[in-house]
């Protein structure tokens, strides 16, 4: 994992008001914490927007220089950035704290290559995949941008469980071993699932619409 680098300043303000000033102003705020302490800070909003949408950007090793100086910088990971539910715009920023040399759960995105399209088309069964990240522990440097699920010898009916996955030199697993991350199921089951859960959702939504009139009555 490369370490980006991004600059803070010392935030003295807090509250509301002073908050809205600064995202008018293109920044955001901020608080870094970890390994005892606890900062008010600002970052740049469309530098961490492009830090967040990089590949990895989610779990990037930040170098963060405050007031820029590279004298007072922390290692840090981005654990949440609080979104606006309306205009999407970013609103505040946790960073937390790293040891470099001390390791550190992450939650880590999974990609699926070399689905058998074919081979599952012909056993009338389709792929399902339960889980799309697994939460490990490794060192800073070397959290993994994505885990690579090779489905090449996937059959109808196989199960992957997590502890099946190969993981990284480094990388240990902290996501239960037993849960499913991908299985296949046969296509017609899946339709009869699906039609079975319309048919509830419409089943609730007379009842609901019978109460309705009852109560009008």
């Amino acid at each position: 994992m490369e370490t980006v680098k991004l600059i803070a300043q010392r935030r003295q303000g807090t509250g509301k008001g002073p908050a809205r000033r600064l995202r008018r102003d293109g920044k955001l705020p901020a608080v870094v914490y970890g390994h005892g302490t606890a900062e008010s800070v600002t970052v740049d909003a469309k530098e961490l927007s492009l830090i967040r949408h990089a590949e990895g950007g989610a779990n990037a090793i930040i170098d963060l220089l405050l007031d820029g100086e590279t004298s007072a910088s922390y290692s840090v990971i981005l654990r949440e950035v609080q979104i606006d539910p309306i205009s999407r715009a970013q609103v505040h920023a946790d960073f937390y704290r790293v040891a470099m040399d001390e390791p550190i759960a992450v939650t880590v995105p999974l990609e699926f290559e070399n689905e058998p399209e074919d081979r599952l088309k012909a056993a009338e069964s389709m792929l399902s995949v339960t889980l799309r990240d697994l939460h490990v522990q490794c060192l800073p440097r070397d959290i993994p941008t994505a885990i690579t699920v090779d489905l090449q010898d996937l059959e109808a009916g196989d199960v992957v469980h997590a502890g099946a996955v190969p993981l990284p030199p480094g990388v240990t697993l902290v996501t239960d071993p037993d849960d499913v991350v991908v299985t296949t199921v046969a296509i017609v089951s899946a339709m009869e699932e699906e039609e079975d859960s319309e048919a509830a959702e419409s089943a609730e939504a007379s009842a609901t619409a019978e109460d309705e009139d009852a109560s009008d009555d």
